[in-house]
């Protein structure tokens, strides 16, 4: 009776540890491959400029070499797409998708806009790490880029409505001579009731 309790208990033991590695070599498949590591994609954004800003994009409408690049619209709401030779609009949630990323990967040079510059930037790299080369972002948004492609702007528009800190940190730490941070002096609220730091005593 015992041998046959063992048996059945080592069968079960070898089922469960072939299905483990079942399951384990089934998502080894399934997993997505990536061409290049995070480190590499960081290195690659850092060392080549891939942001086109208001100005250039500008200048490139003006010269025509906007129609040599496939416009890759993550937020479907830019209109101003006759500036460019071909247009995809794929939703950031897609943009991994087996077909879409076949299609992608046909575009000589890609530009990417979308609802906000840093989405554009994650398509960015995530595209770079899928092995996609040739791709750029734009600045700032979609509507944006609308008013920027659709009319005439002066320079001082685009230094008006550059990228801008969404919080002024430096207003909130200030530097200690020593490289520490520390909070900046609150201002005093009037009728507030005045804390006072007394020494001594007990």
């Amino acid at each position: 009776m015992n041998t046959i309790n063992d048996k059945m208990l080592a069968n079960a033991a070898l089922l469960f540890v072939l299905a483990l590695v079942f399951v384990i070599l089934v998502q080894w498949l399934l997993a997505p491959s990536y061409s290049l590591t995070n480190k590499a994609v960081l290195e690659q954004t850092a060392n080549e400029n891939i942001l086109i800003k208001p100005q250039q994009l500008k200048a490139m409408q003006a010269d025509q070499s906007l129609k040599a690049f496939t416009l890759l619209d993550l937020s479907g709401k830019l209109k101003s797409k006759d500036a460019f030779g071909a247009v995809l609009t794929v939703p950031f949630a897609d943009l991994l998708d087996s077909d879409q990323l076949k299609t992608i990967k046909k575009a000589d040079q890609l530009l990417v806009v979308g609802d906000k510059e840093s989405e554009a930037l994650m398509a960015v790299q995530l595209l770079m790490a899928k092995g996609v080369t040739n791709i750029t972002a734009l600045a700032n948004d979609a509507a944006f880029t609308d008013q920027v492609l659709g009319q005439e702007l002066q320079a001082e528009f685009y230094d008006a409505h550059a990228e801008k800190a969404r919080f002024d940190y430096g207003r909130f730490l200030k530097a200690t001579g020593n490289g520490q941070q520390k909070a900046a002096k609150q201002t005093e609220v009037p009728g507030a009731v005045k804390v006072v730091a007394a020494a001594g005593g007990c």
